[in-house]
């Protein structure tokens, strides 16, 4: 009488509650960990159309702060989560980027530098205003040759 409507319900059911957990688990049992990049290299670069892409690494663009230019591995690697104006970053979960070389300075009584620098190696150290500790521990070590330039560029960034 009551066929499937009673096991979809309990099925809903229990995935409310998984996600209801999941989203108030200030546990890294949520949070994703990095993986290891492939060399520079190897990667293939992303363009507008897949029919560009000749194995060269793409063009840089200039930075907002007007000539840094940005690091592959911060759009492969933090570009994923961040945004940054004008650039192929685009990500959706960690806070916006584009002028965070002017916000780092103001947010502590470290320099803009010190502060990027230690939020990458110590994600958990601060904090940006709305968003809780999701960024994976390692991005210092995922951008590993590059972890000087995407921190040069992101303090360029005003």
């Amino acid at each position: 009488m009551f066929g499937r409507t009673p096991i979809a319900l309990l099925a809903l059911l229990i995935a409310a509650v998984a996600i209801v957990a999941a989203c108030g688990n200030p546990g890294e049992s949520v949070v994703a960990q990095p993986t290891a990049l492939a060399p520079q290299d190897e990667i293939t670069p992303i363009t507008a159309d897949p029919a560009d892409s000749d194995g060269e690494p793409a063009t840089q663009e200039p930075a907002p702060s007007g000539g840094v230019a940005v690091p592959t591995a911060f759009i492969t690697t933090c570009g994923i989560c961040h945004t940054v104006a004008d650039t192929g970053a685009a990500g959706q979960v960690g806070p916006e980027l584009t002028h965070i070389g002017t916000i780092a300075s103001t947010r502590t009584d470290l320099g803009a530098e010190a502060y990027i620098r230690q939020s990458i190696e110590d994600p958990t150290a601060f904090l940006a205003p709305g968003f809780g500790p999701v960024m994976p521990g390692g991005m210092d070590a995922a951008l590993g040759s590059e972890f000087d330039a995407v921190v040069a560029y992101l303090v360029s960034l005003q």
